[in-house]
């Protein structure tokens, strides 16, 4: 069985990002810079559950 890598509009996806703004870092940034811009986001809607139950 082979593994396939997503795709890095698969990860801006994965973290909450809409196509358009995916679309518009594509135009200025490279392949690899998309997959780092994704790792380094945080899913603001798994943080705002997180805080909702807190407060």
């Amino acid at each position: 069985m082979r593994i396939r890598k997503i795709t890095s509009k698969e990860a801006w996806r994965l973290m909450g990002f809409n196509d358009e703004d995916y679309e518009k870092a594509k135009m200025v940034c490279c392949e690899t810079s998309l997959y780092h811009q994704a790792g380094n986001s945080i899913v603001v809607n798994v943080i705002y559950e997180i805080l909702k139950k807190l407060f």
